[in-house]
């Protein structure tokens, strides 16, 4: 494999990469608000209305997301596009992050990476933008990326002094804000610290001050955490949130563990992992400390996909980031050694290997860049028939009149966006009807039954909007027959006893908002008999 060949495949590889990218910035540019970030504005739309998360709101989300979520909307406003412009700086900043960890490697590293998670990201769907995990992803990245340079034997091979704690501090930050956002990754820190130490120690360099400011850096922003909600009154409604509701949560509509297997990596990205492997197999001495260090948050990656049990896309973004990581690096590293002195296990494969990397960034490029941009530009953002049909039946039973008169029973992407879009405070803090819904028996159930059926009996709605959206597996919805209603028989002898049917409606066209097609959701709208 010449260098010129290697030259050439990464000059067009690097001006189709980019292309793609500003494609599809520019064409996604008025991609709508929906799914779980309509959902989060919408927790944050009731925070500003006097009501507490945890205790009023009923949501398992952690404590960051709603701070960084209430902070965009205050300082940007609330609509799609500050929203389509965080997510995007989100990648952005995902993709600095990666030049950094990859400046001893190669530049083009960098950008293969960068480009191939921001395009999967995009071929998502509409749906996933500024998600959880997306953020957390990138606070991990922003953490590696100080980890690396306050450690690398460039810096440090003059002076130990030279080996700055105080961005190993800065790493545990980011990771300690990742934990605030998802728990799952709370032991990575300690994990890479541990690393860390064992390579300071092998180069006589000082690990102690590393340890300690990184364990500081982790903690700060847990305590934050709990400053605010204990500034808010909310620590044990959150507590009880952590240990009871979240859960519960977890237990509804789980994947089978064959299932989180077999899609742990997305079908786009097996290609290329299949022809990095024999690399890592055959290539000899693979394992360097950052090497190590990122294989570790591939590690936490995968148990948070598993731990979640849902395998939603965006699960899989923490550990599909450093995968990615890891195989730009490896793909690089053996076409940028000159033949002469690759020293590889078996040297019959000094032509098999630079052939096997060659062959993975084409196929990464054309099959993961080319393709992910088509899917991306292929989502249909401008079919929002379920909102614009719910809108209509809402304005006519009263619009504006229905706040704190209106009552959602849905999953997250249905009826709430909608209520979020026309400025309408629900009747109660309940955003999911997982939970009073679910086939799934236990504590938790019964008691947010009772919760519920306190508020409603208390100040009943005026009209409840009941989405055909389930928390039961894809393969047990029974389609648009409303069976989660009789899983509950005494609440569904109150709706029929005090409520009318006003209107069932499904949305002639398949929607196309995510990684692949699905049939749009419907809703029925029961109106009181008696309205007060």
């Amino acid at each position: 494999m010449s260098d010129r060949s290697y030259a050439i495949t990464r000059t067009l590889s690097s001006v189709f990469l980019v292309g793609c990218l500003l494609l599809f910035v520019i064409r996604t540019w008025h991609w709508p608000l929906m799914g779980d970030a309509a959902l989060m504005h919408y927790v944050v739309f009731f925070m500003d209305h006097g009501m507490a998360p945890y205790r009023d709101i009923v949501d398992p989300n952690m404590p960051t997301t709603l701070l960084i979520e209430r902070a965009v909307m205050h300082l940007f406003g609330g609509n799609s596009l500050t929203w389509r412009l965080f997510d995007l700086a989100l990648l952005a900043l995902s993709a600095i992050a990666m030049f950094v960890i990859c400046k001893p490697y190669s530049r083009f590293a960098a950008l293969f990476a960068s480009s191939l998670f921001a395009l999967i990201h995009g071929r998502d769907g509409l749906v996933e933008l500024g998600q959880r995990d997306l953020t957390m992803t990138v606070c991990l990245l922003i953490g590696y990326a100080f980890l690396f340079t306050s450690l690398r034997t460039d810096r440090a091979a003059h002076s130990p002094s030279k080996t700055m704690p105080w961005m190993t501090a800065l790493f545990g930050f980011f990771c300690g804000v990742a934990t605030t956002i998802k728990p799952s990754v709370l032991f990575l820190a300690p994990t890479v610290l541990l690393l860390a130490a064992i390579t300071l120690r092998r180069r006589r360099q000082p690990f102690a001050s590393h340890i300690i400011a990184g364990l500081i850096g982790m903690l700060t922003p847990i305590l934050l955490i709990f400053g605010w909600l204990q500034h808010q009154h909310i620590t044990a409604d959150f507590l009880r949130t952590l240990t009871q509701l979240l859960p519960y949560f977890l237990l509804l509509g789980p994947r089978s563990y064959t299932h989180l297997i077999l899609h742990s990596i997305s079908s786009v990205m097996l290609p290329v992992v299949l022809l990095w492997l024999p690399i890592v197999i055959l290539k000899k001495d693979w394992i360097t400390w950052e090497r190590a260090a990122l294989l570790v948050a591939v590690l936490f990656g995968l148990a948070s996909f598993y731990l979640q049990r849902k395998g939603f896309p965006y699960h899989r973004y923490p550990s599909e980031a450093f995968l990615l990581l890891l195989i730009a690096i490896d793909f690089t590293t053996i076409l940028k050694t000159k033949p002469a002195n690759r020293r590889l296990r078996f040297t019959t494969n000094n032509k098999l290997l630079p052939g096997l990397a060659m062959a993975g960034i084409v196929v990464g490029v054309l099959f993961i860049g080319g393709g992910s941009t088509a899917h991306a530009l292929w989502q249909d953002w401008r079919n929002q028939e379920f909102d614009t049909m719910l809108r209509a039946d809402l304005n006519r039973l009263g619009g504006e009149k229905l706040n704190n008169r209106v009552q959602c029973l849905d999953m997250a992407d249905g009826c709430i966006p909608t209520l979020y879009n026309m400025r309408l405070v629900q009747s109660t803090g309940y955003l999911y009807d997982c939970y009073m819904l679910s086939n799934q028996p236990g504590a938790e159930r019964d008691r947010s039954r009772e919760a519920f059926w306190q508020a409603i009996t208390k100040n009943p709605p005026a009209v409840f909007i009941v989405s055909s959206n389930d928390c039961d597996p894809p393969t047990q919805r029974p389609g648009y027959t409303y069976q989660k209603m009789s899983r509950w028989p005494q609440f569904d002898d109150y709706l029929k006893a005090n409520y009318h049917l006003d209107a069932d409606r499904i949305p002639p066209h398949m929607v196309n908002a995510g990684s692949s097609p699905s049939k749009p959701l419907g809703y029925r709208i029961y109106v009181q008999n008696h309205p007060n």
